[in-house]
């Protein structure tokens, strides 16, 4: 028969529940979180004992268990995840999945034996970067959703033993931007992503406008038109089930289910339609199943896309006409009684409602209505059928199964057993003199474990009811509730003896807890090295004052246009970052990408010689291998150094022009000490994380420099509309139809935004390679707060223009420089000249200005010791 070796099935567990069903319904391995430092904080999560209870839950059946320490970490917090790691490794856990590189280099050096991997929020997108992340320690990667299988294929074509090996998302929801580079949920509302506590902003309703703009880059408000108001960042369900061979031909070693937030009774659905196609597709005798993606749907969808992964970016990714649940469309209503409260429904023929069944109801718009439950199965006649709804309904009313009661009993039946996923037992029972010595074999897809248990007491020859071997071995194979089931069972056993049936059966109860035990000890750690004490970080044992430094801060712009430049240097700016967003003609005969690129960097170069400046090539932040191979052949002639914002950018930046120096930016989230000083073994200055606090970033100063200035340099962007996120979606195509590539504009209109319920209008950009990249709606600004940033140890700062002109750059840079000098002199930051100059970037700022997070952090927790 053909075999193919299939990936690694990989499911959610948010709950004990919720792991049951996934490790009943035939997961390979599971992910969860502790009660800290995981990406899904409003998940059940498991705390200590839970975790324990979860790891011999999951290791007496040879399933694998992997758990999220994959939130950016402070300085007051490293330590305290170093430990819960310590105590995670100690416990036999078979992977930890981490974002911050700081915490994972202190694991790797400290807990070398415990398996690391990638999160998806380190964002890995090239070769370059998956050899980076294998440095830091990494065996496993979790690939951005956006990577196409084709693109992985490339990046993996001859990879050796070297390579950290690719996991991808298989089902489930998608975020709008990358995961990792999203700010969204933390400046809007205050809630991270990248501490664990996202608000999922992206599900709401926007409406894209285009108008005009001002001498300074802003919009015009009476020229402000509507293009479309929808859900325009609300992504579909991923869900590949139609070509899973595809991606079980691909590199990819681990097939990943999202769901942290989801019920047991979705986990048990998707896991088990994705195990039985994987089972299917072993045996090459896969064929896409019409009940099988009914179960999906009815489990819960967005409706589905295959996503990026798949290639099918156009069209087929967002959802923007609803944001939740779809259900599977079974019907519409045909009459109402409303004194009765009784509706009749003409069904489609898609499905049959059973008991157990939950339907809504909808008038359509995307926020469905009333419902009904099923609670014995109805009768149905000539596809019509009627049911009571409280909620009155209207004729014409569309009608969706809503909750699949085929897939609750099913996940409670996997929770009433606790053991559907059995592991099979081959038994021996021999004898040593007249005492039964039974031996066992266990095997699971994590391999096999063998134990001989003696017991306790002998046999006797009988005097009138000797045990049969048929009765002995019913005996000894019942197995219970136990996660075992005997495939086979041998004795040489003749008849003729005797033993209590009480001592048979603790015998055998014997035997199962001693297989169990050393099946679960078979994944714990041989080897407890560092296992002592906490790592001690440079800077711990020192005071934390930061050696003054007299003079003002350095004040780097970053550009997108020539324009802007000339604004950035005229003010006297001694650095520009420079990261060109426009555009090479569409025409046949227009310039290709590499030398319009050249043309502008040449452009840039000349004027920053001319006026004794730094210019830094600034690449995007999403750098996929396209863009690297083409970048990395670009003269660099007259270009003082390149800023990365990813992994896979810097680790190409360095392979290619090793003599150029590197820098840092804010897309790399440096959130402690540990992880600048890792970035600044490349990188001459670094841009830490704009979700930091003043007192977060005076403690990383100073631990990162011990009151002396040294590389890397940290630098914070101090002012300007930050980039909220990065999307592979052309917003425009979503909401317009066509994308701006295609040479139409909505209302022939140079400016695009999109506005929330609140009125709060975030600024959009597209760029060369159709990505959205959209924008906070205030401009982030702390002129009045500069003593702050100075204590905090900060000489080297940053004002982000990229999407405004020269006019604004050049006014709000002087506007910087005159308050760093009135510091200097010792004014009050609350004094009538510093607001003076406030006053003035308010007035220039696109929505308005806000501080950010550098007043109050994200989520911070105090310093302390851990006891576990």
């Amino acid at each position: 028969m053909h075999t193919t070796v299939v990936p690694e099935l990989l499911a959610p567990a948010g709950s004990p529940d919720a792991l049951i069903a996934a490790v009943s319904a035939g997961a390979d391995a599971v992910y969860l979180g502790g009660a800290h430092y995981g990406a899904r904080q409003n998940a059940v999560n498991f705390g200590k004992t839970e975790m324990e209870w979860a790891l011999r839950y999951c290791h007496a059946r040879g399933v694998r268990v992997y758990v999220t320490l994959n939130t950016l970490l402070s300085d007051a917090e490293i330590l305290d995840a170093v430990a819960y790691a310590r105590f995670l490794y100690t416990s036999g856990v078979d992977a930890v999945i981490v974002q911050d590189v700081g915490l994972a280099e202190i694991l790797h050096t400290s807990l070398p034996d415990l398996p690391l991997h990638a999160s998806t929020q380190m964002t890995v997108l090239s070769k370059d970067g998956l050899n980076w992340v294998r440095a830091l320690g990494c065996l496993r990667v979790v690939l951005p959703r956006e990577l196409t299988l084709r693109e992985i294929a490339a990046i993996y074509a001859g990879a050796d033993e070297n390579y950290p090996e690719p996991e991808v998302f298989v089902h489930g929801a998608l975020c709008y931007g990358y995961s990792g580079q999203c700010l969204l949920s933390s400046l809007i509302g205050g809630r991270s992503g990248n501490r664990g506590s996202c608000a999922q902003p992206c599900r709401r309703d926007y409406t894209l406008l285009s108008g005009d703009t001002d001498a300074e880059g802003l919009p015009v408000k009476a020229s402000l038109k509507t293009v479309k108001t929808q859900y325009l960042l609300s992504p579909r369900d991923l869900c590949t089930y139609p070509k899973i061979t595809d991606i079980v031909r691909s590199p990819a070693v681990s097939l990943k289910i999202e769901g942290r937030m989801k019920s047991p009774e979705y986990v048990a659905a998707v896991v088990y339609v994705y195990r039985k196609i994987l089972d299917e597709a072993k045996k090459g005798s896969f064929a896409p199943s019409d009940v099988d993606m009914l179960t999906l749907r009815a489990a819960f969808n967005r409706e589905f896309t295959a996503g990026y992964l798949l290639d099918e970016k156009s069209g087929t990714v967002m959802g923007p006409e609803a944001p939740g649940n779809r259900g599977v469309h079974i019907g519409a209503v045909r009459s109402y009684d409303a004194r009765k409260k009784m509706a009749e429904i003409t069904l489609d023929g898609t499905y049959a409602p059973e008991a157990g069944d939950g339907i809504s109801f909808s008038d359509g718009t995307p926020d469905f209505f009333g419902g009904a439950v099923f609670r014995n199965a109805p009768t149905i006649r000539d596809r019509n059928l009627r049911v009571r709804v409280p909620m009155p309904v209207r004729p014409g009313n569309q009608v969706f199964l809503t909750k699949s009661g085929r897939s609750a009993e099913y996940a409670a039946g996997l929770l009433r057993k606790n053991a559907s996923r059995m592991v099979p037992v081959d038994l021996v029972l021999s004898f040593d003199g007249d005492t039964p010595v039974v031996t066992g074999t266990a095997s699971s897809r994590t391999g096999e474990v063998s134990v001989s248990v003696k017991a306790g007491f002998s046999f006797s020859p009988a005097q009138t009811r000797p045990v049969t071997p048929e009765n002995l071995a019913d005996l000894l194979s019942r197995t219970g509730d136990t996660p075992y089931y005997v495939r086979s069972f041998s004795s040489d056993y003749t008849g003729g003896l005797f033993a209590p049936i009480r001592e048979i059966t603790a015998f055998r109860r014997e035997f199962f807890a001693a297989l169990e035990d050393a099946a679960v000890q078979s994944f714990l750690p041989e080897k407890t090295a560092g296992a002592a004490g906490l790592p001690v970080l440079p800077g711990e044992t020192h005071g934390s004052e930061i050696s003054p430094i007299p003079g003002a801060p350095k004040i780097s712009v970053y550009v997108s246009d020539c324009d802007t430049l000339r604004g950035a240097l005229a003010a006297g700016c001694h650095r520009v970052y420079f990261e060109p967003q426009g555009r090479p003609g569409s025409d046949a005969d227009s310039e290709p990408w590499d030398g319009w690129l050249s043309s502008q960097m040449a452009q840039a170069a000349a004027l920053c010689h001319e006026a004794g400046a730094d210019l830094i090539w600034k690449w995007p932040r999403i750098t996929r291998q396209e863009f690297l191979d083409k970048a990395c052949r670009i003269p660099v002639q007259g270009i003082s150094g390149v800023m990365g914002e990813n992994i896979s950018a810097l680790a190409a930046a360095r392979r290619a022009f090793p003599d150029l120096p590197l820098y840092g930016g804010s897309g790399l989230n440096i959130f402690n000490s540990q992880a600048a000083r890792i970035f600044g073994r490349d990188c001459v200055s670094v841009t830490l994380s704009p979700e930091l606090s003043f007192d977060a970033i005076g403690t990383l100063v100073f631990r990162l420099t011990a009151g002396v200035e040294t590389d890397p340099i940290p630098e914070c962007i101090i002012h300007g509309p930050a980039e909220l996120a990065v999307s592979e979606d052309c917003i425009i195509a979503t909401a317009h139809g066509r994308c701006l590539q295609c040479g139409d504009t909505p209302g022939d209109r140079p400016w695009f935004g999109i506005q929330d319920v609140k009125k709060h209008i975030f600024p959009v950009t597209v760029d060369a390679e159709c990505r959205t990249h959209v924008w906070n709606s205030r401009e982030t600004c702390i002129i009045d707060h500069l003593d702050l940033l100075v204590n905090a140890g900060i000489r080297h700062v940053a004002i982000d223009c990229r999407i405004r002109n020269g006019r604004y750059a050049e006014s709000v840079v002087r506007a910087y420089q005159d308050a760093f000098a009135l510091l200097i002199a010792g004014e009050s930051m609350k004094g009538r000249k510093i607001q003076a100059l406030k006053d003035r970037v308010h007035q220039r700022a696109s929505g308005g200005i806000t501080t950010g997070h550098f007043l109050k952090g994200v989520e911070e927790k105090e310093e302390r010791k851990i006891n576990i």
